[in-house]
């Protein structure tokens, strides 16, 4: 299997002369899938959350909490 991970313009001098190619196996790239799926799933956990807030304060609805005191 061949594919680019990144790419990135690297200034001229910084690049290595001799580059070390690294072998990923198996078990790494498991790895590397089981972290981008948490990533993504905590990214539609924040979306869901960002989504019920504007629906709620769109309705004008302050999610049934008290703002002042009327006992005062």
């Amino acid at each position: 299997m061949s594919m680019i991970t990144a790419t990135a313009w690297v200034p001229r001098g910084f690049a290595a002369q001799f580059p070390t190619r690294h072998e990923f196996d198996e078990e790494e790239y498991d790895r590397i899938a089981k972290l981008a799926k948490l990533q993504l799933d905590d990214a539609k956990d924040d979306l869901e959350d960002a989504k019920k807030k504007d629906s709620a304060d769109a309705s004008g609805s302050d999610g049934g909490v008290a703002v002042g005191r009327t006992d005062a």
